[in-house]
């Protein structure tokens, strides 16, 4: 058996299935699972009304997540670059859990420090899946934040 740690994900490699698990205390913020799930849930709930199904033609976006042909290109290339055997596919962008996955190892791209608050993570995390690698840089994301915030703020953050 092989872990391989990406900032709040062990993917440990068995055979088949992969197994993942969540590490968060590995990370450098604080935040337990609890947080983390409502994060993602609001991130869901902004981009498909948490609609397995959801379909945008006009960007190809699809699932529960939205998520581009582009993205699933982008973590498969991350996967690789961290010598990681598992690739993800179109298909898997309909499947919650996959498009899930694809998610939260875009995540670990994001560089954090002591200084770094939840709050603060999870929007440079959300600015960044709405406007790509430099998505926490571009005003165009600040309304696309706004909205996820507002979710966190109903689920009880």
């Amino acid at each position: 058996m092989r872990a391989i740690l990406i900032s709040f994900w062990v993917l440990i490699l068995l055979q088949e299935p992969i197994e993942v698990e969540r590490v968060f205390e590995d990370s450098p913020i604080c935040v337990d699972v609890d947080s983390w799930g409502n994060f993602i849930q609001s991130v869901i709930n902004v981009e498909s009304n948490d609609n397995d199904s959801a379909l945008c033609k006009k960007e190809n976006a699809v699932g529960v997540l939205q998520i581009r042909p582009i993205m699933v290109r982008e973590v498969n290339r991350q996967l690789r670059k961290s010598k990681i055997d598992l690739k993800y596919t179109k298909k898997d962008r309909w499947s919650r859990d996959k498009s899930i996955e694809m998610f939260e190892l875009m995540a670990h791209s994001i560089e954090c420090s002591d200084t770094l608050s939840f709050i603060e993570m999870c929007e440079i995390t959300a600015r960044k899946w709405n406007g790509g690698h430099r998505g926490d840089q571009k005003k165009a994301t600040v309304g696309y934040w706004n909205k996820v915030k507002k979710e966190l703020v109903k689920l009880g953050y």
